[in-house]
């Protein structure tokens, strides 16, 4: 009984953590938008930003989700990084009929968010 307790409630946590990565990510990307209005940035500006976001948000996502485990902090994170992967994964097949998961770029991505989760688990 104490273990499905304890199931749930990290369940809970982690999407606590979703939520605020996903609050972070959308006003970074609000941010990253206005400039491009104000200031024409290039394209390859827009690209790096958007790397720049996966990694902060999957790193506080990983860095929250993992302050409440007592032990292997780092495969916590990691988790909260599969689960903010999953959920972009979800967002660009819906927007985009033609998104292949498996890609060159999806691949990268999940490398991104599954990293920076894992090193926000370890500085946790």
């Amino acid at each position: 009984m104490l273990k499905n307790a304890f199931n749930t409630e990290r369940l809970v946590a982690l999407l606590k953590c979703l939520m605020a990565a996903y609050l972070i990510t959308g006003l970074l990307l609000l941010l990253v938008s206005g400039l491009l209005y104000k200031f024409s940035i290039g394209e390859n500006v827009v690209d790096i930003s958007i790397i720049v976001i996966y990694c902060v948000s999957s790193l506080l996502a990983g860095l929250f989700f993992s302050k409440g485990a007592a032990s292997h902090r780092f495969i916590w994170g990691m988790l909260a990084g599969a689960a903010y992967f999953v959920i972009i994964c979800a967002v660009s097949a819906v927007a985009d009929p033609d998104f292949v998961p498996i890609s060159n770029s999806s691949i990268t991505t999940l490398l991104i968010c599954l990293g920076s989760g894992m090193l926000g688990g370890m500085l946790g």
